[in-house]
C-alpha cells in the first residue's frame, strides 16, 4: 500500500520488514534444507538451531528466521514456481549462482531490499561510490524517516557486506568484484525476477545488464539465448528489442 505524505509531497511505502543482517550460509541452508524436511515445523527448528552459532539473542534469532522464510518458504502464490525453479538450479549451483538465486529470491521477497538495492546500483552509477548519508537520504524520501527505516537500511548494508557485493573503505562504500554469470538458464531465471521485482511490463534488451538492482553481477544475454525461452520477445523499429513476461 502506497499513502501520500502531504506535508512533504513525497510517496511513503508503509512496509519495511528487513530488520536482520543475513549471511550467505544462513540462506544457502534454508534452500537446501526446503527440498529435504517434511514438515514446515521441521524447518523452523532445523533453522532455527542453525541460526543459535551466529546469533545469540532469541528475538534477533526470530527476526532473521522469519526474514529467511518469506525469501524462500512463504514467497506467496504469485511467486510459488519461479521458486521452485531457483530450487532446482540451486541443486547444483556454484557458490556464484548461488548467490544470484537468493539475490533474486531477495528482492522479489521485500520491496525495501529491492529498493535499497536499487537505489546502491544507481549511486554507483552515477559517483563509483557511496556514503550511508546519501543512501538514507534516498531511503527516507521513499519510506519516510524512521528510526525503523534507519535499523532496515543498516540491516540491508549488513546483508550486503556479508554477500561481499559491496566493501567498505574509510565509512565509504564500494562496488565488489561482479560476479559473471554464464550459465543460460541462470540468467533467464534473473531476467524473469528483474521483470517481477521491478513490476515493469518489459525492459530494452541492450538495458538489462545495466538495471542498477542487478549491480553484484555481469549479465550478459543476446537475443539468440532467447529463442524458445519462457520470455517474450518483441522488436520495436530496427534495432531495439524488448523483453517481457509471456
Amino acid at each position: 500500500m502506497l499513502r501520500k505524505e502531504e506535508n512533504e509531497g513525497v510517496i511513503l511505502k508503509k512496509a519495511v520488514g528487513f530488520d536482520q543482517k543475513l549471511q550467505l550460509h544462513q540462506l544457502d541452508y534454508i534452500a537446501r534444507e526446503l527440498t529435504r524436511v517434511e514438515s514446515r515445523q521441521q524447518l523452523y527448528d532445523l533453522v532455527d538451531q542453525n541460526l543459535m552459532s551466529d546469533i545469540a539473542g532469541a528475538k534477533s534469532r526470530l527476526n532473521a528466521r522469519t526474514i529467511l522464510f518469506k525469501i524462500w518458504v512463504l514467497v506467496g502464490t504469485e511467486n510459488e514456481e519461479i521458486r521452485d525453479r531457483g530450487l532446482q538450479l540451486f541443486a547444483n549451483a556454484s557458490r556464484e549462482e548461488r548467490l544470484l538465486l537468493h539475490w533474486g529470491m531477495l528482492l522479489l521477497s521485500y520491496p525495501f531490499y529491492s529498493d535499497v538495492a536499487d537505489q546502491v546500483g544507481r549511486l554507483f552509477q552515477l559517483h563509483g561510490e557511496f556514503s550511508s548519508v546519501q543512501l538514507s537520504r534516498k531511503i527516507f524520501a521513499l519510506y519516510g524517516e524512521r528510526r525503523r527505516v534507519s535499523v532496515s537500511i543498516g540491516a540491508v548494508l549488513g546483508t550486503f557486506k556479508h554477500l561481499e557485493v559491496i566493501s567498505e573503505q574509510k565509512k565509504i562504500y564500494l562496488n565488489a568484484e561482479k560476479r559473471t554469470i554464464q550459465q543460460l538458464e541462470l540468467k533467464l531465471w534473473f531476467i524473469e525476477v528483474i521483470l517481477k521485482a521491478t513490476e515493469k511490463t518489459a525492459i530494452e534488451l541492450k538495458q538489462i545488464a545495466a538495471e542498477p538492482c542487478v549491480f553484484p553481477f555481469v549479465l550478459d544475454v543476446s537475443e539468440s539465448e532467447l529463442r524458445n525461452s519462457r520470455l517474450q520477445v518483441m522488436r520495436q523499429g530496427i534495432d531495439m528489442v524488448m523483453i517481457g513476461l509471456r
